[in-house]
């Protein structure tokens, strides 16, 4: 009976064991198998905007995020050569939509509550934020200069003073000249080039490398105006910064971003959990209160921070010409910089 009794409290005792066990490995992040429970994310988000995000995912699921930051597409590039990540969180629909063969099809649980036109993107292709175009300006450099649409960035002045990312390497970038030729060609993107070419020879020869480059030459007092996205302009207001948001008169395009999952992702798991959080209600609500972005989301009002979408004059871009036109774009723009960008 001894023998019966002390084979059952060792037994208790390894179950109490096996069980604190599992409760630490829980906490830490790791899965079943003894393999880290980690999702690799590439993005080419500012890490002001990333930061609070994945920490708090981080502390509701458990799961930690390994962020590598790199512009579009680079991103693309590192997914292309088989480099171990699992999501592509950034990049907008119309530069990543091309690649879509490279991502999981994956319709996240919160697409129902998504406005009509954010929905169904893509099989691949899942909606993140709505991000307008717009013109970030240094007040304490633009002087006397008038700023109100991209007519006004041809302005001699200006000359070697705009902060242009390559559209090659930039989403954001590639969303302004798609921007710059719809509105500058009245609706139709052909008729847009007379401007760009312009545009291009009023860049100086110089062209920066990310969009990181833009906004933060910009505040930075480097350049006096540069093209951008809507929240880095709003970051660098929060930070304090001298600049002001210009919404081009001529009109704006304004382009989801997108969260999209590596086909051959380790963690696909983790990677929709990724998906499905930065697509919650509650996520979204912080992200456009907050962080000034605007949200996907229909139950989401938009931020304080940002202009009404009734007072900007928003142009509507045909989604599967500008994909299907990306390269060629790219290539005539590059063209017109000769190759002496730098």
């Amino acid at each position: 009976m001894k023998r019966v009794r002390r084979i059952l409290v060792t037994l208790a005792l390894m179950i109490i064991i096996a069980a604190i066990a599992y409760g630490v490995i829980s906490s830490r992040g790791v899965a079943k198998g003894g393999a880290e429970n980690k999702v690799v994310v590439v993005s080419p988000h500012p890490i002001e905007f990333m930061k609070p995000l994945t920490s708090e995912f981080e502390a509701q699921t458990g799961i930690t995020v390994e962020v590598i930051r790199c512009g579009t597409s680079e991103a693309v590039s590192r997914i292309q050569d088989g480099e171990k990540i699992d999501v592509l969180w950034g990049g907008s629909i119309l530069s990543v939509g091309s690649y879509e063969d490279l991502f999981l099809p994956y319709t996240t649980e919160n697409e129902n509550s998504f406005y009509a036109e954010y929905k169904s993107a893509g099989k691949a292709l899942t909606c993140f934020t709505d991000v307008p175009s717009i013109l970030m300006v240094n007040t304490d450099l633009l002087g006397d200069i008038t700023i109100n649409g991209y007519e006004d960035l041809l302005n001699p002045a200006l000359a070697g003073k705009i902060a242009y990312a390559s559209p090659e390497k930039s989403s954001s970038s590639f969303e302004h000249l798609t921007n710059m030729l719809y509105a500058m060609g009245g609706g139709d993107p052909e008729k847009g080039w007379d401007y760009v070419e312009k545009f291009a020879h009023n860049l100086s020869g110089r062209l920066l490398d990310s969009s990181q480059e833009v906004y933060q030459g910009v505040a930075s007092g480097k350049f006096v105006v540069g093209l951008t996205f809507e929240e880095a302009a709003i970051t660098m207001l929060k930070g304090g910064k001298h600049v002001k948001v210009i919404y081009m008169n001529e009109g704006v395009v304004s382009t989801p971003d997108g969260i999209y999952i590596n086909k051959n992702a380790s963690n696909t798991d983790g990677a929709r959990a990724f998906v499905d959080f930065m697509t919650a209600y509650n996520t979204q609500f912080y992200i456009a209160t907050d962080l000034g972005r605007r949200s996907v989301r229909e139950d989401v009002e938009s931020s304080s921070l940002v202009a009404s979408k009734e007072d900007i004059t928003i142009l509507q871009v045909d989604k599967d010409k500008v994909i299907g036109s990306r390269s060629d774009w790219i290539s005539r723009f590059m063209g017109y910089m000769g190759g002496g960008w730098k």
